[in-house]
C-alpha cells in the first residue's frame, strides 16, 4: 500500500522525509469491526489486547518508512474487502469444485452482475502491488483463501518481515513476497534470482520462499494495484501499466482492479513531491489509458475498463491541505479486465 506518500515519479523506491505530525494519529479511535474479528479470529490475539498491540507494530512499521497510511492508521481499513469487485476476487481464488475449467461470473463495478462469465483453465493466483503489511492478503486468507495462491509486492523488505509479527502467522502464512520496484526491476528476466541477489531494482525475499518476479510473469489472475498509478505522470503510468499486463495471465477475464486518486478535471498536477507531475484520470480518461495500453501491447491485446469516482476518502486528505487535494479530487475505483 503506497498510499498518499512522497515518492520520485520514476520509482517505487520513496524519498526519505522528515517526520510529520499530521501524518500520526496516536490514538486508535475506532476500529473497524472486520479489521478487529481478523486480528482476534485469525491472529488469536485477546480482545484486551488488540489495540495495544497494533499499537506498537504500527510503530515498529512507522520506524521502518513513516508512510502516512500507516501513521494515520488507514492500513487498518482492509481496503481491498471494501472494493466492489471484491466478491469477485474471493469467487476466483476460493478451492474450486470443478477444478478441470471452473467458470466464474464476473461482476460491474457496481458490485452486480455484468452479464459476462469466464472460464479459466490456469489456476488463479493474485499479486497486491504495494502490499505495505499486506494486511489484505491476510484478510483473503481468512475469508477463505489459501495463502499459497497470494503473492506480494513492496519496496521495503521490513514491512514483510513485520507483518509476521503483526499478525502472529509465522508458522501458518504460506504466500510469497518479491522486494522490487517495479519500475526498475525487468520483469522479462528468464531466471530466478538467488535470495540475497539484487539486480535491477529487484530482490527476493528468503522467507517464506524466495520469489523471482521474472517467475510471475503471465501467471497472475487478479493483481490489485490500491493507490499506485495516481503517484506518476502520464508516460509513467504508461510504463507501469505495460509491465503490470506483462505479469497477468494471457486468459481473457484476468483482472486488475484497485482504487486511486482521480479528478472530475482529468491531467497532470504537482506530484506529491513537488518534484515532477501526476496524472489523475476520469472516467474518460482512465478508459482512453487503457486503450492506449491495449494498443501499444499489439497482437489483438484489449481490456474491459469500468470505473466508479465518488467523494469518499477524500475529505480528510482536503482537510489536511495535501498538495494533491486540489477541488476536483475523487477516489475512483476501477476494474480491468482482458478481453
Amino acid at each position: 500500500m503506497t498510499e498518499n506518500i512522497p515518492i520520485d515519479s520514476a520509482t517505487f523506491a520513496p524519498k526519505k522525509v522528515d517526520f510529520c505530525e499530521s501524518w500520526y494519529n496516536p490514538d486508535i479511535k475506532d476500529l473497524p469491526v472486520e479489521t478487529r474479528d481478523l486480528f482476534e479470529q485469525y491472529s488469536s490475539i485477546p480482545a484486551e489486547d488488540v489495540v495495544d498491540h497494533i499499537q506498537k507494530m504500527r510503530s515498529r512499521a512507522f520506524s521502518i518508512y513513516p508512510y502516512p497510511c500507516i501513521g494515520q492508521l488507514r492500513f487498518l481499513n482492509l481496503s481491498l474487502s471494501r472494493h466492489p469487485l471484491y466478491p469477485e476476487v474471493l469467487a476466483r481464488l476460493r478451492p474450486q469444485i470443478d477444478l478441470e475449467a471452473p467458470r466464474f461470473e464476473s461482476l460491474n463495478i457496481s458490485g452486480k452482475s455484468s452479464g459476462i462469465s469466464y472460464v479459466h483453465s490456469s489456476p488463479q493466483v493474485l499479486l497486491d502491488l504495494g502490499c505495505c503489511l499486506a494486511q489484505d492478503l491476510r484478510k483473503l486468507v481468512f475469508d477463505g483463501v489459501p495463502s499459497e495462491k497470494l503473492y506480494g509486492l513492496d519496496v521495503e523488505k521490513g514491512f514483510i518481515d513485520l507483518s509476521y509479527d503483526l499478525f502472529n502467522d509465522h508458522a501458518t502464512f504460506k504466500s510469497q513476497f518479491v522486494i522490487a520496484d517495479m519500475l526498475l526491476a525487468d520483469v522479462s528476466r528468464d531466471s530466478a534470482l538467488d535470495a540475497d541477489s539484487s539486480t535491477d531494482g529487484l530482490s527476493a525475499v528468503s522467507t517464506p520462499a524466495p520469489t523471482s518476479l521474472a517467475l510471475l510473469e503471465n501467471r497472475i489472475s487478479v493483481v490489485v494495484a490500491n493507490s499506485i498509478f495516481h503517484l506518476y505522470n502520464y508516460a509513467d503510468q504508461l510504463r507501469l501499466a505495460k509491465r503490470i499486463v506483462r505479469l497477468l495471465s494471457p486468459e481473457r477475464g484476468s483482472l486488475i482492479l484497485g482504487r486511486q486518486v482521480g479528478s472530475s478535471q482529468p491531467g497532470e498536477y504537482n506530484a506529491l513531491n513537488n518534484q515532477g507531475t501526476r496524472y489523475a484520470h476520469d472516467a474518460t480518461s482512465f478508459r482512453r489509458f487503457w486503450g492506449q495500453v491495449a494498443e501499444d501491447i499489439g497482437g489483438g491485446c484489449k481490456f474491459r475498463v469500468e470505473t466508479v469516482l465518488d467523494e469518499e476518502e477524500v475529505g480528510d486528505n482536503k482537510s489536511q491541505g495535501h498538495n494533491w487535494s486540489e477541488p476536483n479530487v475523487r477516489r475512483m475505483r476501477f476494474g480491468v479486465w482482458r478481453e
